[in-house]
């Protein structure tokens, strides 16, 4: 899979919040379908044991938040709704 052509599609069509903490309020309510992360080894263990189904992609949380046009960093995203994105699991 391509990264940076999914997360492309992912912002083109798709729902999504960005940043920790909107993700987990998300996940403890239902809201998110996936999770896609940075590829940090602090994020890989924290999202370890939430059972919503997890991306963990080869950017690091600079080249994040340069995908989606943000001048921070962003370390994760949370799916809302794929769009065309392949962030889904297999239908």
């Amino acid at each position: 899979m391509d990264y940076n052509w999914e997360l492309r599609r992912l912002k083109e069509t798709g729902k999504f919040v960005l940043g920790e903490k909107t993700t987990e309020k998300l996940v403890k309510k239902g809201g998110i379908k996936a999770i896609v992360y940075a590829d940090e080894p602090h994020l890989k263990a924290k999202y370890e044991q939430i059972k919503t189904l997890k991306f963990a992609v080869p950017l690091n949380s600079i080249q994040l938040g340069n995908v989606f046009g943000k001048p921070f960093p962003v370390s994760v995203v949370g799916v809302i709704d794929s769009g065309v994105s392949q962030f889904r699991e297999n239908e």
